[in-house]
């Protein structure tokens, strides 16, 4: 599949992956950079219809990292709630660059913590630590 991309420059920090679902390739790339300088395997998947479609196949992944609103059939809300039903143990972080979104009036829907973009690694580093600690 051409738009899945595997990281792995560095040694893997206790064999964890991170699936990475952002639409904005220089977003993707930032943040896949800085996952795997931190010693996370990261595979990179442009939309939530790719990513669903590794989880289905049964790649190993820990956490979801996604983006909110992404190009696709699927939203990131929606592609983390097929992620939860496949695989109830994975671990979900949003991030989003629009303050307005629905998930205000509903936070019900987030089934993980949100960051704000622009993000800083350490937030991102951070709150993968809690994902994965937990």
């Amino acid at each position: 599949m051409e738009d899945v991309v595997l990281t792995q420059e560095a040694p893997v920090r206790d064999g964890r992956t991170i699936l990475l679902a952002e639409d904005d390739g220089a977003v993707r790339d930032f943040t896949a950079k800085m996952l795997t300088e931190a010693g996370y395997r990261v595979i990179k998947v442009p939309n939530g219809d790719v990513a669903l479609i590794l989880l289905r196949e049964g790649v190993p992944v820990d956490v979801l990292f996604t983006d909110v609103v992404m190009f696709g059939e699927i939203d990131g809300f929606a592609m983390a709630e097929e992620a939860k039903r496949l695989r109830p143990e994975l671990r979900i972080l949003y991030t989003t660059g629009y303050p307005g979104l629905a998930f205000v009036a509903n936070p019900a829907r987030l089934l993980g913590p949100l960051l704000r973009k622009p993000y800083r690694s350490a937030q991102v580093l951070e709150e993968i630590g809690r994902l994965l600690a937990a």
